[in-house]
């Protein structure tokens, strides 16, 4: 009697984990553990922002591919593009690159990366600046308009 498709891939996954001393997760439980969607990680994916392995057809993440998803995250929580992502992913070797390919980014690109980052941050404290300035100043009217409204009879 034939295996199920959804058990050769468990069995994979399982064999796969016993074989590799890193805990391996397949896609559902990766999209779980980080909440985020099928397609946000296949998305990911095919933007070659992830390279998980394939064991028995299933993608297995191990180690490295947790992390740049990690590293993801945090970038599109402070508003990366794809391509930025990308970019600053292969400063830390992410995804892990082929054999044949370029170790990763250079210093002057990591230097690069650094000075756009700084330049990022100040655009985020003038900003955050702008903002609690308009905090304020609405607190101010609130408190002001409660005050008025407190002296009518």
């Amino acid at each position: 009697m034939p295996v199920p498709a959804g058990r050769r891939a468990a069995k994979s996954l399982e064999s796969a984990s016993t074989a590799d001393p890193v805990a391996c997760l397949g896609i559902v439980e990766t999209c779980r553990r980080f909440g985020i969607s099928l397609r946000a990680i296949r998305h990911y994916e095919a933007f070659g922002l992830l390279s998980p392995r394939r064991v028995g057809g299933a993608r297995v993440y191990g180690a490295g591919e947790l992390r740049a998803l990690k590293l993801i995250l945090r970038f599109k929580a402070i508003g990366f593009s794809l391509t930025e992502m990308r970019r600053y992913l292969r400063l830390y070797g992410l995804p892990s690159p082929p054999a044949d390919s370029e170790s990763a980014g250079t210093v002057l690109e990591g230097e690069q990366a650094m000075a756009a980052l700084e330049r990022r941050r100040q655009c985020i404290d003038a900003m955050l600046m702008e903002l609690h300035l308009i905090r304020d100043d609405l607190a101010r009217r609130l408190c002001a308009r409660a005050g008025t409204a407190t002296d009518r009879p």
